[in-house]
């Protein structure tokens, strides 16, 4: 949230306010062009967005500002290209709020107005394209986006220590060229936000931030202040978290303490092709524990305009419908210029959600990561399921092998992906590990040529799954083996729905 002073925040709160709008318009050419009220027809919309449909990270989108402007003399060709900085003011208050820069896209004219569409300076990293073959050095976050910003002409605003107080955001890396998809220095900031578990955006001096979502809330939104307003009857949080490593061929899961939540899916980030196991392993429990204790109310809401929320602000909402602790991170906002703003938090519900994430995500990733049309012979994907109705008691010191199938590969090559999944009521906690094996022994876990570990330590009904991919070579007969060790019974396997 914008810093204000105690009377600025008094009279935007008030039963009666008086918001004033003034802004410059600054043509490629350097002439200037001042606006306020006056010159404003119906109001304008300026639109900050982090977050649309599902909540993620990683993602990097740019502001955007619609303003309808009477302009005497002014021709549309001049104004192309042109910066437009918009504030805001209330009687009352001697604060002057930044509203942010934006660079015009598009300008429309009539006989007495101009119509202006613009954007902030996230689009100025589309404009530079990212070569991995020239960036190869291992360093921290915030060099990357040191880099980033001098590639592109747009001023960094987060510092270095905003940066190391993010996940992984004093672990050095690289960026790996696994993927096909970066294209530009927006690309790269992209995959780079989702390493730290953050977001990018503009902000309203133009810098570039990187932020994280939390639960620490900024504002309480009584019904009083609210126009209208719809919260979820569910929460939405992250209790686990995927990874693709993508010259191992495998997808690794760790998870955080939250309950009832669903699966982030990274898929293959350049930025997390750690060769050393331990080390992405504890770069994505970084990521996810980020999530301890953060459950959010998707929401949307009609309100008075307050210049001074951002996105990524969290509200709490009380009275009406709200109940305890309903808060929720803004993951767009929309201020209308001398109007009301619409704010909203999305977020997915965790009740439809888990078989895509867990199940149907998962498979797609294999089909569009492991392979990539490349792996000579073909690809071929099996899903691992088993049913068992009776407690089973497994050792604590020696795995269990729960499932097993076998093939005969008619290929020399084949680019096998595994999914297995089951279902226990865990009366304790304690760690629980899945191998899932190519062409092992049932004897002898230190003959097993493959293993992925998944980790999951709470109690109750627990849904647990490993997934990974196999490249297997040579023609005839070959089989795969799931077991587990250190798991509280019953225990029954049960397919994803």
């Amino acid at each position: 949230m914008y810093s204000a002073s105690a009377d600025f925040i008094t009279h935007i709160k008030s039963n009666i306010r008086d918001l004033s709008w003034d802004g410059t318009i600054t043509t490629v050419g350097g002439t200037v062009y001042t606006f306020d009220d006056e010159n404003i027809i119906n109001g304008g919309t300026i639109t900050r967005t982090i977050s649309k449909q599902s909540l993620k990270t990683g993602t990097v989108y740019a502001a955007s500002l619609a303003i309808e402007l009477i302009l005497a003399g002014v021709s549309r060709y001049e104004l192309y290209g042109a910066t437009v900085e918009l504030e805001c003011s209330i009687s009352g208050a001697l604060d002057v709020i930044p509203m942010g820069i934006f660079t015009v896209a598009e300008a429309y004219q009539t006989s007495d107005h101009i119509t202006l569409k613009a954007y902030d300076d996230m689009l100025k990293f589309d404009d530079v394209q990212f070569v991995p073959s020239a960036h190869v050095a291992i360093q921290t976050p915030y060099q990357w986006l040191t880099e980033a910003c001098t590639a592109a002409g747009v001023a960094l605003g987060s510092s270095s220590a905003d940066i190391s107080a993010l996940p992984n955001g004093s672990r050095k890396t690289g960026f790996a060229d696994v993927v096909t998809d970066v294209k530009t220095w927006r690309d790269v900031l992209g995959y780079l936000g989702a390493y730290l578990g953050a977001f990018a955006y503009i902000g309203r001096d133009g810098r570039l931030y990187m932020h994280k979502y939390g639960s620490t809330s900024a504002d309480t939104v009584p019904a009083s202040f609210r126009y209208s307003s719809n919260l979820s009857d569910f929460r939405t949080t992250y209790d686990g978290i995927y990874g693709t490593y993508k010259e191992g061929g495998v997808q690794e899961y760790v998870a955080n303490s939250n309950t009832g939540g669903i699966v982030l899916d990274l898929g293959v980030n350049p930025f997390l092709q750690f060769t050393d196991q331990s080390n992405r392993l504890e770069a994505l429990s970084e990521i996810i524990d980020a999530w301890n204790g953060v459950y959010y109310i998707p929401y949307d809401s009609d309100m008075p305009l307050i210049p001074t929320y951002d996105p990524g602000d969290v509200l709490t909402f009380t009275d009406n419908q709200a109940g305890g602790y309903d808060y929720g991170a803004i993951t767009e906002i929309t201020y209308q210029i001398s109007g009301k703003m619409h704010v909203t938090c999305t977020g997915d519900n965790p009740r439809l959600s888990k078989a895509q994430d867990r199940f149907s995500k998962t498979v797609a990733g294999l089909a569009s990561d492991y392979n990539n049309g490349q792996e000579a012979g073909g690809k071929s994907f099996w899903l691992l399921h088993a049913e068992n109705t009776s407690s089973i008691t497994l050792d604590n010191y020696y795995y269990i092998k729960v499932a097993e199938i076998e093939w005969n590969q008619s290929v020399d090559v084949m680019r096998l992906g595994m999914m297995f999944t089951c279902e226990v009521d865990r009366s304790s906690t304690g760690t629980v590990n899945l191998l899932l094996t190519v062409d092992g022994t049932d004897s002898d876990p230190s003959a097993y040529n493959f293993e992925v570990i998944e980790q999951k330590s709470l109690a109750g009904k627990r849904i647990h799954s490993v997934t990974c991919a196999f490249r297997v070579t040579g023609k005839g007969k070959h089989s795969a083996r799931v077991f587990i060790l250190n798991m509280d019974n019953p225990l029954r396997w049960s397919e994803f729905i």
